[in-house]
């Protein structure tokens, strides 16, 4: 009997049982987890294993998504651990920092997979990634870290419908990056920050139906939202307010279009 990865998008399926036993790199994003799902419906939840990397740059949030979609699905989760703040090429915060962290995360977590017999890794990288800038796609080549979405020429609308084909909760849930991404380029990276820019999020970002950013420079917070979401961060404001407050910054709201 085929699957609904075959019957659906069968060049996605030719890749992955080619593969036959791999290793998910997932983030808590809805690609990620879409290619978790495709691979266990091809291969199996036994040849499938997911990994995250757990740093502070990605909030709790998304690893309990990652831990719910993993135990639905009965495949294994290795969490590895890698403190960003620790590496001076990341938090010096230059135009290669997603270079050097992403490099710094595969390299963790290829080290993980290899205890695990797993010698293929691959992510939810699809041809839409690669007309954006993306240093980080630069440590995936230089890992073999393997694009089953762009090699089978599917997008990012495709790889929405193929989730909704395979019973995911969300499949249109909001695109996010990581915490770091809110903090101007040159601008150190730190804790503080970090915390800060997470404090701000992280009550809104399970409600929110659109984009969310709470960028920070200087002594300023601006939280961006979309027009969608607007009457959700009216909501927050006051309690947004007094995070802000608290830490002596000044916190304004922009609504993006």
């Amino acid at each position: 009997m085929q699957t609904t990865t075959q019957i659906a998008y069968p060049a996605l399926a030719e890749e992955l049982q080619r593969i036959k036993r791999i290793g998910i790199l997932v983030s808590g994003g809805c690609d990620s987890e879409v290619l978790l799902r495709a691979a266990a419906d091809v291969s199996g939840s036994a040849n499938t294993i997911a990994f995250i990397a757990v740093t502070p740059f990605i909030a709790k949030y998304y690893t309990d998504i990652v831990k719910a979609a993993t135990d639905e699905l009965n495949i294994r989760l290795i969490q590895v651990t890698l403190d960003t703040l620790q590496l001076n090429s990341i938090t010096a915060n230059t135009s290669e920092r997603c270079y050097h962290c992403k490099k710094a995360v595969y390299s963790t977590i290829k080290a993980a997979a290899e205890k695990q017999n797993i010698t293929i890794l691959a992510d939810g990288t699809n041809l839409n990634d690669t007309t954006e800038q993306r240093p980080g796609l630069k440590a995936a080549e230089e890992l073999n870290i393997l694009h089953p979405f762009k090699t089978s020429g599917m997008t990012k609308t495709d790889v929405r419908e193929l989730g909704r084909l395979l019973n995911m909760k969300d499949p249109n849930r909001p695109a996010d990056s990581c915490l770091a991404t809110r903090i101007p380029e040159m601008t150190s990276i730190t804790p503080e920050l970090i915390s800060l820019i997470n404090r701000i999020e992280q009550s809104l970002r399970p409600l929110v139906k659109a984009r969310l950013r709470a960028r920070v420079s200087d002594k300023q917070i601006t939280l961006e939202y979309q027009a969608i979401d607007k009457e959700l961060v009216k909501a927050h404001g006051m309690k947004l307010q007094a995070i802000a407050d608290n830490n002596r910054y000044t916190l304004t709201f922009h609504e993006s279009t």
